[in-house]
C-alpha cells in the first residue's frame, strides 16, 4: 500500500514540475507574440494551434499503435 502512495506521489512531483516547464515557455512565448501586430498574433495562433494538434494526433496514433502490438 505504502509503495502505491509513493509512486503517486512521485507522479505528481513530476506532473507538476512539467506544469511549472509548460507555463514558463507559454510565458515567454506569449511576450514575444504580444509585442507583435494584431494580425500577425492571429496567424502565429493560427499556425500553433494546426501544429500542437497535428503532433498530438501523430503521438496519440504511436502510443495506441504500440499498446496494440
Amino acid at each position: 500500500m505504502s509503495d502505491v502512495k509513493v509512486k503517486v506521489l512521485e507522479d505528481f512531483g513530476r506532473e507538476a514540475e512539467l506544469r511549472k516547464k509548460w507555463i514558463r515557455t507559454w510565458e515567454k512565448l506569449g511576450e514575444r507574440i504580444l509585442k507583435l501586430p494584431k494580425w500577425m498574433q492571429n496567424i502565429i495562433l493560427e499556425d500553433v494551434n494546426t501544429a500542437i494538434t497535428n503532433r498530438i494526433a501523430t503521438m496519440e496514433m504511436i502510443q495506441n499503435a504500440q499498446r496494440n502490438h
